[in-house]
């Protein structure tokens, strides 16, 4: 989790411009922000336009009657993260545009936005970023956020949340380091290798062991890299499946070896304390490589050691 990047009211002219300049030839009548950040938007976008902006609270049904009547309308926000909130605007044939727009925003709402990857902070947003989140999710609860025992809350929350997501923006091959020249032929086994991740679907924790084992062509790489490698993919919202995939690709492209082997046990927070509860039950997952892909006895021995 990324500390906050402040967009200015300078910038935000900067990116209406941009916008009003995509779209300075489709002769647009009319302007309409998706609230609440879509407003202070549809205000200068409609400046440099030289047009209308619709009404705040119109819904989308006005906004078609408006376009039936022969007013080209034009939808702006600030951000496209997920796109659920311009979804309706896009799928009803409406143009739509933004400011800025994520990595994995859908690639067909304001493909031309300026992409970006941080948290951002517009000027109507002068708290303390994940934090106000966090006060929000609280409030939702119905928690009052303001009584002694919740006050610090917010920034114990997104000091965990940072902490526990650490290996995301790590190249986790990075963390092999040097690997060494050593002819040793046999297979290498590290067990016991304690982690914990986050169970992207809950945000809850799920915590285990994993085994590495791999069988080097003629590299080797240090004893607790191994280890490292688990912690930097562990420390990002997960799925165990695909922890134990990652760990075995990661390992085996890096030192060449000519098999991988990863296996991981683990106890899930999201069934142990909510749903099915079922705080004992554990997942095992195996992953097999190279010359140990479909190889039975080595499945067998691996979820046995996890």
């Amino acid at each position: 989790m990324t500390e906050p990047l402040r967009v200015e009211w300078g910038e935000m002219r900067e990116q209406a411009a941009a916008i009003a300049e995509r779209w300075s030839h489709a002769d647009i009548g009319c302007v309409y922000g998706i609230p609440m950040g879509g407003w202070p938007v549809a205000m200068l976008v409609s400046s440099w336009l030289d047009c209308e902006m619709a009404f705040p609270m119109a819904d989308l049904n006005q906004l078609l009657a408006l376009e039936a009547d022969g007013q080209r309308v034009l939808v702006v926000d600030d951000l496209v993260d997920s796109g659920r909130t311009m979804q309706p605007y896009h799928e009803a044939g409406l143009r739509c545009d933004a400011m800025y727009r994520k990595r994995h925003s859908p690639a067909s709402m304001a493909p031309q936005a300026e992409q970006v990857s941080a948290w951002l902070q517009f000027p109507w947003e002068r708290g303390n970023g994940p934090e106000d989140a966090v006060v929000r999710l609280l409030e939702g609860m119905g928690e009052d956020p303001t009584r002694e025992g919740l006050r610090d809350t917010p920034r114990r929350v997104v000091k965990a949340m940072r902490e526990m997501t650490n290996g995301l923006g790590v190249d986790p091959a990075s963390v092999l380091g040097t690997t060494f020249t050593e002819p040793f032929g046999q297979a290498v086994y590290v067990r016991g290798i304690r982690f914990t991740s986050m169970c992207e679907h809950h945000l809850l924790p799920f915590v285990g062991t994993a085994t590495v084992a791999y069988l080097p062509s003629d590299r080797v790489v240090g004893l607790s890299k191994v280890p490292r490698l688990v912690e930097v993919l562990a420390h990002r919202p997960q799925l165990q499946e695909r922890l134990t995939r990652e760990i075995a690709d990661t390992l085996g492209g890096a030192i060449g070896a000519l098999a991988v082997g990863v296996a991981i046990r683990a106890h899930h927070s999201c069934m142990g304390c909510r749903g099915v509860r079922q705080p004992d039950a554990e997942m095992v997952t195996v992953c097999l490589r190279g010359d140990w892909a479909g190889d039975d006895s080595m499945r067998r021995r691996l979820e046995e050691w996890a």
